[in-house]
């Protein structure tokens, strides 16, 4: 999944919930069950980890960081959540599995545990799609989760 649907259903639980602990925790495990849905990046992330120079995966990264951005400035600016504490730690717990992912890709040494957890589910669904389906997913579910 794109980190614009994490930190966006990561923000919806933070504004839903009572404590900044509660919202990261629940958004931490909201990333792994998103994840088992098929999203289409898996063929870019094996050609990303065959080649660190593929272009494909650094232009979805800076796609997907910009969408972020102005999907979190949206909710905010229609109210939908509120800049605080429960909010942030919610879109912190959203995202956190990625950056472990990441710091795992770039060192090959932190967080061995966390790529293999998160590695498993992606694979839960054996059923893979192409990107551009994916993204329409990954938009079908922030839809849904705003509604």
């Amino acid at each position: 999944m794109l980190l614009s649907v994490h930190a966006t259903v990561g923000a919806i639980i933070g504004e839903n919930v009572n404590t900044p602990l509660l919202a990261f925790v629940l958004a931490f495990i909201s990333h792994f069950i998103l994840d088992i849905i098929p999203h289409g990046d898996a063929k870019l992330i094996k050609a990303y980890r065959n080649d660190f120079k593929n272009k494909g995966f650094l232009y979805l990264i800076i796609f997907d960081l910009i969408a972020t951005i102005i999907i979190l400035a949206l909710l905010l600016i229609s109210h939908k959540i509120s800049y605080s504490q429960k909010v942030f730690w919610g879109i912190m717990g959203g995202i956190l599995p990625d950056l472990m992912v990441a710091s795992h890709e770039i060192t090959n040494k932190y967080f061995k545990r966390w790529h293999k957890i998160h590695t498993w589910t992606h694979d839960r669904i054996n059923w893979a799609i192409p990107l551009q389906l994916g993204i329409i997913v990954q938009i079908i579910i922030i839809y849904l989760i705003l509604r």
